[in-house]
C-alpha cells in the first residue's frame, strides 16, 4: 500500500500540471481573439476617421458650389439693379443681394471649419493608422508564438500523460477508481498530507486511530469530512522528491 500511496502522490503532481498546462492551452486561442478583436477595433476607429474626413470635405465642396450659385445670383441681381428703373424693384433686388451676400459668408464659413476639421482628422487617421500597424506587427508576432506554445504545449501534455499512466500502473482498479473519482469532485486534489492532527486538505481533525492508520500505511485512509486520501508527511515528501527527480531526469 506504501507503493501505491507514492504512485497516487505522485499521479497527482503530475494531473495538477496537466490541469495548468490544459488551462494554458485552452486559454490561447481566446486569448488571439481577443487580440484579433482588439486590432479590428484599431481598424475600425482608423477607417471611421477617415470616412469622416471625406465626408467633411465632400459637405464643404458642396457648401462652396452653393456659395458660387449664390454669387452668380449676387452678380445678376446687382446687374438687374443697374438697370432697373423703377426703385421699388431696384431695392427688392439688392435686398435679396444682401441676404444671399450674408447667405454666403456663413456658407463659406461652414465650409473653411470643414476644411479644419478634416486636417484634424487627417492627423487623428494618421496616428490611429500608425497604431493599426503596430498592432498588426504585435498580431503576427503573437499568431506565430501561439503556433509554437500550442506545439510545445500539446508536446508536454502528452509527454505528461504518458507519465501518469506509468505512475498509476501499480495502482489496484479500486484504488485507482477512488483516485479518478475524487479528482473532480475534489477540484484536482484527491489526496491530502496529513498535517499534525488534521487534514492538509480540508482542515478537519483527523481521530486518532485514523492517524495510526495514516502513518502505517497499510490501507487507505480518507478523511472523514472531505473523503480525500489521507497521506503521512514523511511519504508525502518522499513522494514529491521523487517526483522532481523524474523531472529533471534526462531525457524525461
Amino acid at each position: 500500500m506504501r507503493e501505491l500511496l507514492l504512485s497516487l502522490v505522485q499521479a497527482q503532481r503530475l494531473d495538477e500540471r496537466l490541469a495548468t498546462l490544459r488551462r494554458r492551452a485552452r486559454s490561447l486561442p481566446e486569448e488571439l481573439t481577443e487580440r484579433e478583436a482588439a486590432h479590428a477595433a484599431l481598424e475600425a476607429e482608423a477607417e471611421a476617421l477617415e470616412n469622416e474626413r471625406r465626408s467633411s470635405l465632400a459637405r464643404a465642396r458642396e457648401l462652396e458650389n452653393e456659395a458660387r450659385s449664390h454669387e452668380q445670383r449676387i452678380e445678376r441681381l446687382e446687374e438687374q439693379a443697374r438697370n432697373l428703373r423703377d426703385a421699388g424693384a431696384v431695392e427688392v433686388a439688392q435686398h435679396e443681394a444682401e441676404e444671399l451676400r450674408d447667405r454666403v459668408a456663413t456658407l463659406e464659413n461652414e465650409a473653411l471649419a470643414l476644411l479644419e476639421r478634416a486636417e484634424e482628422l487627417a492627423a487623428e487617421r494618421d496616428r490611429s493608422q500608425e497604431k493599426v500597424e503596430a498592432s498588426a506587427q504585435e498580431l503576427a508576432l503573437f499568431r506565430r508564438t501561439v503556433a509554437s506554445d500550442e506545439e510545445s504545449l500539446q508536446a508536454e501534455i502528452l509527454d505528461l500523460e504518458r507519465r501518469r499512466e506509468e505512475v498509476l500502473g501499480p495502482a489496484t482498479g479500486r484504488l485507482r477508481d477512488l483516485y479518478e473519482k475524487l479528482l473532480p469532485s475534489r477540484k484536482g486534489r484527491a489526496l491530502a498530507p496529513l498535517r499534525g492532527d488534521s487534514c492538509g486538505g480540508c482542515g478537519m481533525v483527523v481521530p486518532p486511530n485514523d492517524r495510526i492508520g495514516v502513518r502505517r500505511a497499510l490501507e487507505v485512509v480518507q478523511c472523514r469530512s472531505c473523503a480525500r486520501i489521507l497521506v503521512h508527511p514523511d511519504l508525502w515528501s518522499e513522494a514529491a522528491e521523487g517526483a522532481a527527480e523524474g523531472e529533471t531526469a534526462p531525457g524525461a
